[in-house]
């Protein structure tokens, strides 16, 4: 460990970067919402006040991102999705332009914050996907909500989960319903961040998350995904695994990365 002190304080920093920038864009949205809008009885609507700041948060961060996940393969897990895929999370549409359009028959892209649909939209049209891509206004636990745009269970080749899972309200009943969602033989493609193996590492994602998931839109550091996941129901295979790529093991985000077919 010794030898490592300066990488792993500049990794256990990250985390209070990521807090400091949306700290920053909570303040730009105060602006917005009482000196632009001139509305600050807007305020009192807490939910909607916090989806706006995430959405300037990862309006500013995606870019940034999607750059690092280049170097981690994940364009390669994107373009492996196929068929009809359903995409969780797809925020502002950092993955759109990574699939290849001759596997797709239909995306839909479920994405509850209304404040990024707006650049999802342009990136879908940008990547030429316009006619197969829908955008469902909700969250996968709203099956209600999912029903009206035609999404239903086992109907799915793929399910595509980038950076996502960490944010769900329930990850047990959000992994059973992806699960529901695939069609026998069916892939889950898979890149998140996850807790750390390394204890001291971990003890710092626990210390970050006692306020991590309140101002990053229930985001935690702390979550066994791989576990969720493989607990939810029977794989045929599983080539879930720690990122094959350049990640120390006590890094402040390390990653899981690969895919999960649904046995049948």
């Amino acid at each position: 460990m010794g030898l490592q002190v300066k990488q792993r304080a500049v990794s256990y920093l990250e985390p209070l970067i990521f807090l400091l920038i949306d700290l920053y864009a909570a303040i730009l949205e105060l602006f917005n919402v009482v000196l632009v809008k001139r509305r600050p009885q807007d305020l009192l609507k807490t939910t909607k006040f916090a989806d706006d700041a995430f959405s300037r948060f990862w309006l500013m961060l995606a870019p940034k991102l999607a750059e690092r996940e280049v170097e981690m393969g994940v364009p390669a897990l994107v373009a492996s999705a196929s068929g009809t895929v359903i995409e969780i999370g797809p925020g502002s549409g950092s993955q759109v332009g990574r699939y290849d359009p001759a596997k797709i028959t239909k995306i839909f892209g479920i994405e509850p914050n209304l404040g990024l649909h707006d650049k999802l939209r342009e990136n879908v049209k940008k990547a030429g996907l316009s006619d197969v891509y829908t955008i469902v206004p909700c969250g996968v636990e709203d099956v209600q909500g999912l029903r009206k745009h035609d999404v239903d269970q086992q109907a799915f080749d793929t399910v595509l989960s980038i950076q996502v899972l960490c944010c769900v309200p329930d990850p047990k009943e959000t992994a059973a319903a992806l699960y529901r969602l695939l069609k026998p033989g069916g892939k889950m493609i898979v890149y998140e961040h996850v807790k750390s193996r390394d204890f001291v590492s971990s003890i710092v994602q626990d210390i970050y998350n006692i306020v991590w998931p309140h101002v990053l839109a229930n985001c935690h550091l702390n979550r066994d995904t791989a576990r969720t996941l493989r607990e939810a129901g029977e794989w045929a295979k599983d080539d879930l695994e720690r990122s094959p790529f350049q990640e120390d093991a006590w890094q402040a985000f390390p990653h899981i990365w690969g895919r999960l077919t649904k046995a049948g």
